[in-house]
């Protein structure tokens, strides 16, 4: 089945195997949403891809704890090496090493939901992986005062420590973000402490983060009497 294309009966087939229904009439493709009613009657789509990968009802899932060896399996499947010996609830940190030698940790919950490296996302994202990649250096200027002690004003100031409260805290490298991604807006109501993780997230979605950055220096009470 490897290099023909999936009939519609062989997936209903596959399906009722573990008594789920298949709703769905017509199959296109491993990504298309299927639509099915799981043995304890949940309403759902997975695509095929997701079935074969191990995902299965996510209303059941809370109620079924699966064992190591079922998890260790789902990441072996995608080429990751899972060295959590034990697992004790989904929201466990389930360390592992991705295909590239990256070690990090989820939970049973974000793996189930397609999160995966975060370092290759970023370097898929941002990085030499990306087609608009142009070697990691921006040719838009800085403002005047930019330099080593603006930089260590700032980080001094956050408490020598990344401000992103959603933080995957694995790189401990830091860097001073320019909140509205104006290198000449130097003030610092502009200008946060992040670690170059979350500054590189930060490039993906640019408004929610302006946002999201604004609203932590206002609660910390940084303005200095002026907007940004």
């Amino acid at each position: 089945m490897a290099n023909k294309k999936l009939t519609i009966e062989f997936v209903r087939d596959e399906f009722l195997k573990e008594w789920y229904i298949l709703l769905t009439k017509v199959y296109i493709n491993s990504k298309q949403r299927l639509e099915y009613i799981c043995p304890k009657g949940h309403k759902h789509f997975i695509s095929w891809s997701n079935w074969k990968s191990g995902y299965r009802c996510p209303s059941c899932a809370p109620t079924i704890k699966p064992t190591i060896e079922f998890i260790k399996n789902s990441f072996e499947k995608c080429y990751y090496e899972l060295l959590t010996k034990m697992y004790k609830n989904n929201k466990q940190k389930l360390e592992y090493i991705c295909p590239k030698g990256h070690r990090h940790s989820t939970t049973w919950n974000d793996w189930q939901q397609g999160k995966r490296c975060p370092t290759c996302w970023e370097i898929n994202k941002f990085g030499c992986g990306n087609p608009n990649w142009k070697g990691g250096i921006s040719k838009e200027p800085y403002c005047q005062d930019w330099g080593k002690y603006l930089k260590e004003f700032i980080m001094e100031r956050d408490g020598y420590k990344c401000m992103n409260p959603d933080c995957l805290g694995k790189d401990k490298t830091l860097s001073v973000h320019h909140i509205n991604y104006n290198k000449k807006s130097c003030g610092p109501e502009n200008l946060i402490t992040v670690c170059r993780s979350c500054n590189s997230r930060a490039n993906f979605d640019r408004k929610w983060h302006e946002a999201w950055y604004k609203a932590i220096i206002y609660r910390r009470g940084y303005n200095y009497g002026t907007t940004i």
